[in-house]
């Protein structure tokens, strides 16, 4: 597994987002509970560390774990891809629906 990319978008209305986005080739096979579980640790040893820093604070983050690149906002049917979507409170991620 490998860190793609690093995005902050700004939320209208006034949150900032922080996007993790990660390469995990072979990921077709992993059960959907599994991949849940994956995103939760990159959320507590990643993504909550990065948005607590000052300069590049975020209140949410959305975690993206795929098999292969694909770009924000497309769609790549071959590609398997899963997402989870935190709440960053008191440097814990805090799961929310989408």
């Amino acid at each position: 597994m490998v860190l793609w990319q690093v995005l902050w978008e700004r939320i209208e209305g006034a949150e900032t987002q922080a996007v993790f986005r990660f390469i995990a080739p072979g990921l077709g096979g992993v059960a959907p509970e599994i991949a849940t579980a994956d995103l939760d640790w990159l959320c507590e040893t990643h993504a909550a560390p990065v948005a607590g820093l000052t300069y590049a604070r975020s209140d949410t983050v959305v975690l993206t774990l795929m098999d292969r690149p694909v770009p924000r906002g497309e769609t790549d049917p071959e590609a398997v891809q899963f997402f989870g979507a935190y709440r960053i409170e008191d440097g814990a991620c805090l799961p929310e629906e989408f």
